[in-house]
Formats: C-alpha cells, structure tokens, sequence
C-alpha cells in the first residue's frame, strides 16, 4: 500500500472540527467502490481531523445513506449525526445557529481529499467549486449565517459563497502533484447523479490510485485484471491489510520454489504476489481503509523477499555453488550488487531532493516503462521459464539490472549538478 497520511493532530490547532453535508439530493446515497458517496466523504473528514459531521438528509435518501460500512467505526473516531431536511431551508436555519467555524460539503459530490485538505488548512471564507457548481466552503459563524439564508431559494452554492465574502478557487488552482502517487492530476471534484451508468467516474477513481509512473507490465498487463478483483473486494468486508499480509507471503513463498529449481510454480506464486500488492494499495485508497503501518510492513518486508528471488534462482543455477567464481555465481552476484545499487541511488535521490528519480523529467518516466524493476525482472523470469531457459533469462535480467543501474547513476549525476547550479546561480 502507499497510504496517504492525515493530518497530524497537533497541527489542526485552531482548525474546524465540524461540518454539515447536504445529503438530500439522490445521488448522496449511491454506492462507489463498496460504500456511500456521503461515507466516503466522511472518512475523508475524519482523517483531516474533523470530529463531528450533521449529514442532512432528505427521507427518500436517509435509508442508503444512514448505512455505514461494518468497519467505520472501527476505524474512524468521528461523531455522525442524521437529521432529516424536509428542504434546504432547515439546513440553512442549521447554518444560522453555528457558533465556530463550519465545512458545508454537498452530498452527491466526490471530493477529492486535496480539496478538503485545501479548506481545512487555509481557514475560514474559501470555497473551492468546480466548473458543474459541485463544491465545498469553509465559513466563519457570520458567513454561514448569510450563506444559509440563501439556501432555501435553491441558489448555486458559488453564488452564495460569494455574497458571504468567501474567496472561490478551482479545483485546478490547488496543487496537482501527488507524491505518493508520483501524479500529475487536477484534484478531482465530481457530482454524483443521482440516476445512471456510474462506470465512468467508478474509473476515473480507480486511475487515481494507481500511480503515475509505472512499468509497462503494471500500465498494459494487469491494469484492467486488478481493477475487476479489487470492484469485487470493494463490496466486501475484507481488509486491505490481509491483502497486504497475503501478498507478502506470496513473494517469500517464490523463494524456495526457484531454489529448488521449479520456476514455473516460482513465478506463478511471484505473480499472485504482485497482483496482490497492486490490489491492496487500490481497495486501501478507494475504500479509505488506510493503514501506515501495514504499509510500513510491507516495504521493509518485500524487498528483501525480491532479493531472495535473485538470490535463490543463482543458488540453484550454480548448482549451489554460489561462493565460486562459476560463470552462473559471477551473474548472480553482479545481479544483486546492481540491484542493491540501484535501490540505493533511488533512494538517495529521494532523500536529497523528496522526488523520485524516474519522475523528474518525461525522459525518466518513459525510461521507467521498461527498467529492470520488480515486474520487468519476472517478466523475463517467466519467459525463460515457459521457454526452459532460465539460465538464459536470468542473465538477460542480471543485464539489464546492471544497464539500468547505469542509466539511473547517470541522470541522479546530472540532475543534482544542475539542481545545485540552479540553486547558485
């Protein structure tokens, strides 16, 4: 998993820890990857730190979006009211009698999590609104007198936030540049409706948490294949966490398999391993079931797992001689140095600069599709396993972990030395 991380709680010092959702309009009460929009919208505040949340609602939606996901609570510690709105105007009179500062979200609306990020964090008396009207503000008690009044005439929302004073921004204002994601994207802010085909936004979601670099076989081989099993887990209870536990069982299980020489088996299980590394990170993200220390497990315990395939294949290739200077014992070494290597100069480059090296420039990206990462490695491992030529196909993939080791080492040099010109010019 790659879980966003909330906001710590020291730092929402002065920050609202209320806000009222309009859940009266239809479309609040539709599924989205195994659970309400108004759901998702309220574990969104919680993890921004927001400790009580008045879902309005009207009675031809309380029924769908009074039900919570079995784990909500187990995982979120935020108080969730439901009053009934026989029309806009009560939820206005609501507005009028606030006494701090107050969120208005509209309850048909997927926001995304930067867009709430964005209100929490500047303050009261800004709204971010999106081209369709859909949006969210942030009031002072004074503003969200005003702006209730105006609810009850069925006014635009822009409109209103505009007479309380609140400064507007768009969604493609805000910053677009995910980390955890390595993406590029204008935070997203959508209107449910309230009838129809959801299949178009259920996608735009899913591309949302798959990461913007990637390797070819993560972006053309499994792409479709991980979004058709996670929409069905997404339905369920189970956890992303037990997804995560499975996958890395999955990697280590590989190990003994390509010792001992059955490397079809190996890649077979190393491929279930992926598949639900891609899985966990996706149903996490979608179903906002996150966990920081799952994720924290998961890196400290796959990599070296990874290592071990290398390592396990070399052992039985050599014929368990690993400590001569055999040809197939000279390839397996310079493999794990070049893989140990490129993990380091990676590293480091995050470290020095807080971006990943294959994400700086389109040159690094592209050269990313095909670079002797994780899944490129077992593609060739599997080729020369279905061919009967492993021996082969590890030599092909030791070189090309040492050829990308290169090219890595080449561009970490070259972008610091201009960063470090930039920075003294």
């Amino acid at each position: 998993m790659n879980p966003a991380s909330p906001i710590p709680a020291g730092a929402l010092a002065g920050r609202p820890t209320l806000a009222f959702v309009d859940a009266t309009r239809s479309g609040s009460g539709r599924i989205l990857w195994g659970m309400t929009v108004v759901e998702r919208q309220v574990r969104e505040l919680a993890r921004l730190g927001i400790a009580r949340v008045a879902v309005w609602t009207s009675e031809a939606v309380a029924p769908t979006v009074r039900r919570l996901r079995a784990d909500f609570h187990d995982l979120y510690t935020v108080e969730v009211r439901f009053p009934l709105a026989s029309g806009p105007e009560e939820l206005g009179r609501a507005l009028a009698e606030v006494d701090e500062p107050v969120l208005l979200l509209q309850g048909d609306v997927v926001y995304d999590e930067r867009v709430l990020a964005e209100l929490v964090q500047t303050g009261p008396g800004i709204a971010v609104i999106g081209v369709d009207g859909a949006g969210a503000v942030h009031l002072e008690p004074a503003q969200a007198r005003s702006l209730g009044a105006g609810l009850g005439a069925g006014r635009p929302l822009a409109e209103l936030a505009d007479e309380a004073g609140c400064r507007r921004r768009r969604p493609e204002e805000l910053e677009q540049y995910v980390p955890s994601l390595r993406l590029v994207m204008v935070p997203l802010l959508e209107r449910v409706p309230g009838t129809g085909s959801l299949g178009r936004l259920e996608r735009l979601m899913y591309r949302r948490t798959f990461k913007g670099v990637i390797d070819a076989v993560a972006r053309y081989g499994y792409y479709h294949l991980v979004r058709w099993i996670t929409r069905g887990l997404s339905r369920t209870s189970l956890t992303p966490n037990l997804f995560t536990v499975l996958s890395v069982v999955a990697v280590w299980a590989a190990v003994p398999c390509f010792a001992a020489g059955r490397f079809g088996l190996g890649v077979a299980v190393a491929w279930v391993g992926v598949l639900l590394d891609s899985v966990d990170g996706k149903l996490a993200r979608l179903r906002l079931h996150l966990s920081e220390s799952m994720g924290a497990f998961e890196h400290l315990a796959a990599m070296p797992g990874l290592g071990l395939w290398y390592a396990a294949t070399g052992w039985h290739l050599s014929g368990s001689q690993l400590l001569t200077t055999l040809p197939m014992a000279l390839v397996t070494w310079g493999f794990l140095a070049a893989f140990l290597a490129d993990k380091a100069v990676t590293g480091g480059f995050r470290s020095l600069t807080g971006r990943e090296l294959f994400d700086v420039r389109p040159l690094d990206a592209a050269f990313h599709l095909v670079a002797a990462r994780r899944n490129v490695s077992l593609v060739l491992l599997t080729l020369g396993a279905l061919a009967d030529r492993v021996a082969w196909a590890f030599t092909v993939a030791a070189a090309w972990t040492v050829a990308t080791l290169l090219f890595h080492a080449v561009r970490f040099s070259w972008l610091v030395r201009r960063r470090g010109a930039a920075a003294g010019s």
